[in-house]
């Protein structure tokens, strides 16, 4: 009989962090790193407190999913997701942790405009050279209220009229918690093949912006009216208001990472690992 896993997860009160801890309930023994979690941790911490601390937790893997959703420019990411996580990789080798798990984007791709593309990008480079794996997710929904999806449906309950980035022709490649879940269990228990590569999850079949928010809608049994918001404009009001030290609910550089997303996503290590995600359920 195995050893049942110790598995160190960032992100854990997050809404892809908690699909996560849910899916690995019954196998391992989840310990969350995080501020208020068993092992306290947040971005830019690392060192001996935290090699002690893994070690003492007896941790055998670490899935690192969470990140600085506040950074819009690529020094902030670079000085606080980047160098974070640098740290947190270097703890966990060094405490002698066997698995390293890094929960990407389908928004990280060689030539992402992004600072988040780009951010997640190179961290997906230093788990894959320490002998990680590196899963790129699509649009999650499911396993909760949470997400692009859950603010999508709570912006249909609440008016007739949805504003979008642009035409609404962007491309989403839809990802069920439930095939996540079992993606990150064959992450941690070794039965992944070609994982020298990042493993996208997603549809291979995407629906378009506007498609999605009328998919909703219908499920919600309700009328709406997409508003195209010309993205140049709307880029440049978010930004103006970053230099100026206001916060928003919206960051520019996601407007980037919506617009010039990936033209061809790689889903061979996905197809090779014999994964087929579900087709949405719009149905909250």
């Amino acid at each position: 009989m195995t050893d049942r896993p110790v598995i160190a997860l960032t992100g854990a009160s997050g809404y892809v962090g908690g699909i996560i801890a849910a899916a690995l309930s019954d196998s391992a023994s989840v310990v969350r790193l995080g501020r208020s979690g068993e092992i306290g941790w947040s971005f830019g911490e690392g060192g001996e407190a935290l090699i002690g601390a893994l070690a003492a937790a007896k941790t055998t893997h670490l899935i690192h999913a969470a990140w600085d959703m506040h950074a819009s420019s690529l020094a902030d990411q670079q000085r606080i997701s980047v160098d974070g996580s640098r740290k947190l990789l270097d703890a966990a080798k060094a405490a002698g942790v066997r698995r390293l798990i890094f929960i990407s984007t389908i928004s990280a791709f060689a030539g992402a405009r992004s600072s988040y593309g780009r951010s997640k990008l190179a961290v997906e480079r230093m788990f894959l050279d320490a002998g990680g794996i590196v899963l790129r997710l699509g649009l999650v929904h499911g396993g909760g209220t949470g997400g692009m999806l859950g603010t999508l449906r709570d912006a249909v309950r609440k008016g007739r009229f949805v504003p979008m980035i642009g035409r609404g022709t962007a491309p989403q490649y839809p990802l069920d918690a439930t095939t996540l879940g079992e993606a990150v269990r064959r992450a941690v228990d070794g039965t992944l093949v070609e994982t020298d590569a990042p493993i996208t999850l997603a549809r291979r079949d995407p629906i378009a912006f506007r498609d999605l928010v009328l998919a909703i809608a219908a499920a919600e049994g309700r009328t709406v009216t997409p508003v195209p918001l010309p993205w140049p404009l709307l880029y440049a009001g978010l930004r103006s208001a970053e230099m100026l030290g206001v916060k928003l609910g919206v960051r520019s550089d996601s407007v980037v990472s919506f617009i010039f997303q990936n033209p061809a996503p790689d889903f061979g290590p996905m197809l090779a690992n014999r994964i087929m995600p579900a087709a949405p359920d719009f149905a909250a």
